[in-house]
């Protein structure tokens, strides 16, 4: 890691945080602990030889300790890293207010929308009875147009997604524009009026609609989603 040449703790900060990538590793990381392939899913567009380099560059610094597992390695954060949690949850704010203008269509991926949706579901917020949630997405950029079908099932101790069918009744059918639905999510636009646009439709008996809708916490209006971290 290149150095500023100064003592100011922003500078000494910035050593180690302002790289590429790096903030989105240690956002990763602070939804727990997670081996390589893991922390790669989040990332899917970084070398695996960069993210190497990246988390020994970390690991030197002190924001993250590593565990020998029968294979591989498991990588979490340190106290000092977990206090990097807060600048993510500010950069993720900060981006919420004016970055939302400056989403590329390319940069629509269905998968980390997906595992983006589960990770934000607490526990606690997870139905008593199994639930199963289908995603019908279109207007997906080519690179990702094999990702169209998600399947979400909600129990009440785990919640999983599937890109193939897992072979278990439906209850609820949400078919979206994939950007419609991003903007959704992230509260940029309300669901009610985007479900009167024609561009999100939602399928099943009321009462497992409310259920999906509880789960993602998918505001009626607009309401600037907040990125939660697992206590």
């Amino acid at each position: 890691m290149k150095g500023y040449g100064q003592f100011c703790p922003v500078a000494k900060t910035a050593e180690i945080f302002a790289q590429r990538w790096t903030p989105l590793i240690v956002r990763e990381l602070c939804f727990g602990p997670k081996r390589f392939t893991e922390v790669h899913g989040g990332v899917p567009l970084m070398s695996r030889a960069l993210l190497v380099q990246r988390l020994a560059e970390l690991e030197e610094a002190g924001v993250i300790a590593t565990e020998p597992l029968a294979q591989g390695k498991l990588y979490r954060l340190t106290p000092a890293g977990e206090h990097l949690g807060g600048i993510v949850t500010l950069m993720s704010d900060w981006g919420q207010r004016h970055g939302q203008g400056r989403i590329a269509h390319e940069e629509l991926d269905p998968t980390l929308l997906m595992w983006g949706m589960r990770r934000q579901i607490s526990q606690s917020e997870l139905p008593d009875r199994q639930i199963v949630l289908r995603f019908d997405f279109r207007g997906i950029p080519r690179a990702h147009a094999a990702r169209r079908y998600w399947w979400m099932i909600l129990r009440s101790d785990d919640v999983e997604v599937c890109l193939k069918d897992p072979g278990e009744a439906v209850d609820v059918v949400l078919s979206a524009d994939l950007e419609a639905f991003v903007r959704v999510w992230m509260g940029h636009r309300g669901l009610a009026e985007a479900i009167a646009a024609g561009d999100i439709g939602l399928s099943g008996q009321p009462p497992k609609v409310a259920e999906l809708k509880r789960v993602l916490r998918l505001s009626e209006a607009p309401a600037l989603r907040v990125l939660a971290f697992p206590p």
